[in-house]
């Protein structure tokens, strides 16, 4: 909107006018793709000029703005109507239209764009006066001619809108008379003066850059995502089973199948990635344990093949620094109690590679630990050998995860350890009835415990008919966590890669797209700082505290 001082007429006179303008212009980018952005807000404080005032830039992430000072000087009252020149010109999103009758009277204003199709006509039944017809976009970009009739007096102008209208009613928005008499201005081309220009939009953190204002200069700026500015950590993805299913299939190159690989975790601004060492029950019944060590050496072939974009933490300060260096960190758990196959050695080995977490069971029971699946499950929970399991796992610093276990199990793991528990990859029971998902008091004991629990996104786990499930019911599941237990315990499981190909939601439908889920959160009415709480602020807590500053010896 453009800002302009005004002056005070008196009624019999007017005010001739020129135009001298200072005018200056900008590009806001994203900072890490350097893409043009689309209706960001650009608020512009210039406090010599008393200027404080917003526009928004076009689809060419293009902004401008245009301020004149103003003198008056006075004269007798004229004895012809006009119609000045708008302003700003061109325009985006809207401009003020200036213009006079010297009688009272009927006045015919009306738009055309260059085909000679009408975009607007008024009737104004004005007397004589200054007027200010303030107008926003209407239609494509382009160049429109206005044209204003009375009493025998016909003016035609042209003005260029930059940028097409975006849903809002465009057109005439108001008709204001600004003094009883005519009025025209006088105009004086301001000096530099040092001012703010502050850069927002929704999904990114605010810029505020103080500059000296100057004519015709243009100011680039770019602007970071809350997506990018978050540390997002994913609990929970399953890509190590289809790296070991598939010779052909790396983490370099960017697929069209599958959820996962190194460029879409990049657009999506994957931080730090939980990669799960699963091993399936039935395909390795008796050597769990060995194919658990196939996938951990899987897992260092793509590490060895992308050095520069890939690196292994086992500590939140080793995964940051890999982070400060431009590195995804990659972080495994073993999912599944029955791949240690009862030994403690075996759960000391895994830890010397880089195990960070166990989930303690999976779908199957063990002897020593019964599962969410299993009839059994609030009735029966960890074994003694499943409470040694626990105590180990405490002492070395690996963080139990409870996903796939059984209430009763929960419930003994929870008296055994005294460390935050997570559950890596689940959801809300009250919204999804499913053995997969938790109660309220367990959401509540796990949140007890300092733990957090990360939201799953698998259609079946999220809603009964799995017909139609998107961003917005992820949302769903994170809200009904916050309010019940507050911001502090709830994270991202996504599980990508152990579900199937199209039973993400919609707008989740790989690694890329977290910034959808990002953008959803804000629009529904969490802050910034929620978010970054969300994506990855919640858990950091838990690696810190159970993973320690260094492995355990």
């Amino acid at each position: 909107m453009q800002h302009a001082i005004r002056f005070i007429l008196l009624v019999g006179i007017f005010v001739s006018t020129e135009t001298l303008a200072t005018t200056f212009y900008g590009i806001v980018r994203d900072d890490r793709s350097h893409q043009s952005l689309y209706q960001a807000k650009v608020k512009i404080r210039i406090p010599d000029w008393n200027i404080d005032d917003s526009t928004y830039t076009n689809v060419g992430g293009q902004w401008m703005y245009s301020y004149t000072a103003i003198h008056s000087e006075t004269y007798q009252l004229p004895q012809t109507p006009s119609l000045a020149p708008n302003y700003p010109n061109p325009f985006n999103p809207s401009t003020i239209i200036p213009f006079s009758v010297y009688q009272d009277g009927p006045v015919i204003f009306t738009v055309h764009d260059l085909l000679g199709r009408q975009i607007a006509r008024e009737i104004i039944p004005a007397q004589a006066g200054a007027y200010e017809i303030h107008w926003a976009s209407a239609g494509a970009a382009g160049i429109y001619l206005y044209t204003l009739e009375c009493d025998g007096f016909r003016q035609t102008r042209k003005m260029i809108q930059l940028d097409g209208a975006q849903g809002s009613v465009g057109g005439v928005q108001s008709i204001n008379q600004i003094s009883a008499s005519v009025s025209k201005h006088s105009l004086a081309k301001p000096v530099d003066a040092s001012g703010q220009i502050i850069i927002s939009k929704i999904g990114y953190l605010p810029d505020t850059t103080t500059v000296l204002i100057q004519d015709n200069e243009n100011y680039l700026t770019y602007i970071q995502s809350v997506n990018d500015w978050a540390i997002l950590i994913d609990l929970h993805n399953d890509v190590l089973e289809k790296l070991s299913a598939d010779d052909n299939y790396h983490l370099a190159a960017r697929h069209t199948y599958n959820h996962t690989d190194i460029p879409r975790m990049q657009d999506g601004g994957v931080d730090i990635q939980w990669f799960s060492v699963w091993v399936s029950p039935s395909s390795f019944p008796d050597n769990p344990y060995t194919e658990a060590l196939n996938l951990i050496d899987r897992f260092q072939i793509e590490l060895d093949a992308n050095p520069s974009t890939l690196g292994m933490a086992t500590t939140l300060d080793q995964a940051l620094t890999l982070n400060d260096s431009g590195k995804i960190a990659g972080v495994f758990g073993v999912e599944g109690g029955h791949s240690i196959e009862n030994s403690l050695e075996n759960i000391q080995t895994l830890y010397d590679l880089g195990m960070r977490y166990m989930t303690i069971t999976w779908n199957n029971s063990t002897d020593w630990a019964v599962s969410a699946q299993d009839e059994r499950s609030t009735t029966v929970g960890l074994s003694e050998f499943g409470r040694q399991v626990i105590q180990m796992l405490d002492t070395l610093g690996v963080i139990i995860d409870v996903s796939h276990v059984g209430i009763q199990t929960i419930n003994d793991i929870l008296q055994e350890t005294t460390h935050p528990i997570i559950a890596s990859h689940s959801g809300v029971r009250a919204l999804r009835d499913h053995y997969r998902n938790l109660y309220d008091d367990q959401i509540q004991a796990i949140a007890n415990s300092g733990g957090v629990i990360g939201i799953v996104f698998y259609d079946y786990f999220l809603d009964y008919s799995g017909a139609f499930v998107s961003v917005s019911t992820v949302i769903e599941h994170i809200d009904y966590i916050v309010n019940l237990v507050g911001i502090d315990y709830v994270a991202i499981g996504s599980d990508y890669d152990g579900i199937g190909q199209n039973d993400s939601p919609s707008g989740l439908e790989d690694t890329s797209k977290y910034p959808n889920l990002t953008i959803g959160l804000l629009n529904h009415g969490y802050s910034i700082e929620d978010v970054q709480k969300i994506l990855g602020g919640n858990f950091m807590r838990v690696f810190q505290e159970v993973c320690g500053s260094v492995p355990a010896q």
